[in-house]
């Protein structure tokens, strides 16, 4: 119960003094986040409020037509629907879904064992998907490194790359720079949240897909042969 009242307390204390991104760290208590919840997200198992002060360890579950959106110094998180991550402090750990970083701070993801990193700490964003037999990592905005602990590969900016689960059956090679969105519905707080990515996700059909890869204008569509048309 206390902590309870200590985590509510500090998400008022933090929309009444921070911007909601830039957080201060002299106090005895430092939470190292806020989260923006749109629709129905849960913190470690329980409800959350529009604005939650976040901490190392902390939970982030998303269902569906739900996003939370979680704001670090010098990052931005975006957790997509359906997706159960944990923030820790510097990185999150992707258990399920998607995410979408942009950070110019150095900000990473892990995932089934590996890790990515931006490769510099100028301006970044990628995306991470964790599904039941790869983790799909696309580099929007710079290059991004990918670590299983024993090798680095680097996925160039514009592409991505498919890297088979632990376990895992065969999983067909990804090129190109179509990435595995699901259709949000753009609800509430929702569009901000993206905005904040520079990634633009249109609704769409089975075979269409509109990513913006590092912000710009461009909207790429996918015919049913898996070719790419950007305008």
């Amino acid at each position: 119960m206390k902590n309870c009242r200590q985590r509510q307390l500090l998400s008022i204390v933090l929309v009444l003094t921070c911007s909601g991104a830039t957080l201060g760290a002299d106090g005895p208590i430092s939470p190292r986040a806020v989260l923006h919840a749109s629709g129905k997200v849960q913190v470690n198992g329980a409800g959350s409020r529009t604005i939650t002060a976040l901490f190392p360890g902390d939970s982030i579950q998303t269902e569906d037509n739900s996003v939370a959106n979680i704001s670090a110094t010098g990052s931005s998180i975006l957790v997509k629907p359906n997706a159960l991550v944990k923030f820790l402090g510097n990185a999150v750990e992707v258990d399920q879904g998607e995410v979408a970083i942009a950070t110019s701070s150095g900000f990473s993801a892990q995932a089934d064992g590996l890790t990515m990193t931006p490769a510099t700490e100028k301006q970044s964003k990628f995306e991470v998907a964790d599904n039941e037999d790869a983790v799909v990592v696309a580099a929007r905005q710079g290059n991004v490194a990918v670590s299983d602990g024993q090798q680095t590969s680097t996925v160039p900016e514009g592409q991505q790359t498919t890297k088979k689960k632990k376990g895992a059956g065969t999983v067909p090679a990804a090129t190109g720079s179509s990435f595995p969105v699901k259709t949000v519905a753009i609800v509430g707080g929702t569009a901000a949240a993206l905005a904040v990515t520079g990634i633009v996700i249109a609704n769409s059909g089975g075979s269409k897909k509109c990513v913006s890869p590092s912000g710009d204008k461009k909207c790429c569509t996918q015919n049913q042969q898996g070719n790419n048309n950007c305008q």
